[in-house]
């Protein structure tokens, strides 16, 4: 996904922690290319082992209790409860740091409406952590003074649609786009140092297809950083909720939209839409799951995918350090390194598998890429991106 305002990410990307995060993933993703163990991280001397370098990225849904009743997910339909504490999440925020983990990406559900939400994301950020809050933004308001000062480093907003009509059809609350664009503009009155990076992502499906360029032309002096999102589904993955009708993506609508725009120069979307006129499916990309990410449901179970396909333990019965080196996580590593039968392609996974070519690419290759195929485009969004 084009990111237009690559300067806006600078505080990113001089943040402390990001250039040795940089250099761990990179030496994770050489040794995955060649299929050795992952960079070996701290020695824990009590133990006497020798723990792999962490996930650049860690996900992490911290309920899925939700205000909205989106059509394209129904963790809102979920009755369970108990999530993670606090402390476990402090916990958890201590164990990823001292692995070199990076960027933190809090999401849910609706992640507003937990009560200990920003000590939860100060536990990360005082930590050094890069953190994203992804949000339906329905909250954005009410809480823009702890927002600004719980130490986040930037906030995805979902808009799915350029009108509030079809928005608050997609989203299943009536009135919900006018809320969040006033939450929106509060946050904006506020001085840029002030406040985290403001993102508006819209999620693309033919429901929406024919808004994306008024979507773009509303938003693009607005907020920060603009993100077009396609719609997604894996059949075996627990994130599910769409119906048929909903999975598919006009590759002409799309292209139509965009024409004229920044994105008609966007790799990512051209990609997608050769692959969809050609294949009628989604093009296949390198996988990085368990290398450079991995997520964590609300009650400690991680997974290496973002899609969330195989649990390879809880944070709950040993700390993520053991989990990240353990056998099963290395078995499903080979296994998606091999035998993947799966295809995703949204914004996490697929701008992830262009971050891992780039790693993994000598300097001289690195300096051809960013010529010849415009690397520059992906490598911002992995610097704070979502599910």
């Amino acid at each position: 996904m084009r990111l237009n305002n690559f300067w806006s990410y600078r505080r990113i990307l001089f943040s402390k922690g990001f250039v040795s995060a940089v250099r761990n993933s990179r030496q994770n993703v050489v040794a995955y290319n060649q299929d050795r163990p992952l960079k070996a991280g701290p020695y824990m001397a009590e133990l006497d082992i020798t723990y792999q370098a962490g996930p650049y990225m860690a996900e992490l849904d911290i309920t899925y209790q939700c205000n909205c009743r989106c059509q394209m997910c129904q963790r809102w339909n979920d009755p369970r409860r108990d999530e993670l504490s606090l402390a476990e999440y402090r916990k958890l925020a201590a164990d990823l740091h001292q692995m070199g983990s990076h960027q933190i990406s809090i999401s849910g559900g609706e992640p507003l409406l937990r009560a200990d939400v920003f000590p939860i994301i100060e536990s990360f950020s005082e930590l050094g952590m890069s953190v994203n809050l992804c949000t339906n933004g329905l909250l954005l308001k009410k809480y823009a003074n702890e927002i600004c000062s719980s130490g986040m480093t930037c906030i995805s907003i979902s808009l799915d649609g350029a009108s509030a009509a079809r928005h608050d059809e997609i989203r299943g609350i009536s009135g919900s786009y006018q809320q969040i664009k006033e939450g929106i503009d509060h946050l904006l009155r506020r001085p840029r140092s002030s406040r985290p990076i403001l993102r508006v992502r819209m999620t693309i499906s033919n429901h929406n297809a024919s808004e994306i360029r008024a979507f773009y032309e509303k938003w693009q002096n607005v907020a920060d950083d603009v993100l077009f999102q396609p719609v997604h589904h894996c059949t075996d993955a627990y994130y599910t909720g769409l119906v048929e009708a909903d999975l598919k993506v006009d590759p002409q609508e799309i292209a139509k939209q965009i024409a004229d725009t920044p994105f008609e120069k966007d790799n990512y979307l051209k990609r997608l839409i050769t692959s969809l006129e050609t294949k009628g499916s989604f093009p296949r990309q390198p996988c990085y799951a368990g290398v450079l990410m991995a997520r964590i449901d609300p009650w400690g179970n991680v997974y290496p995918c973002l899609e969330q396909h195989v649990r390879i333990g809880s944070v709950r019965e040993e700390d993520f350090a053991s989990i990240w080196n353990s056998d099963s996580s290395d078995k499903e590593r080979r296994r998606l390194a091999n035998n993947r039968p799966c295809s995703c392609w949204y914004n996490n996974t697929a701008l992830i598998g262009h971050y891992g070519k780039l790693l993994g690419s000598t300097p001289r290759q690195v300096l051809r890429g960013l010529a010849q195929n415009n690397f520059i485009d992906y490598l911002p969004s992995v610097f704070s991106e979502k599910k």
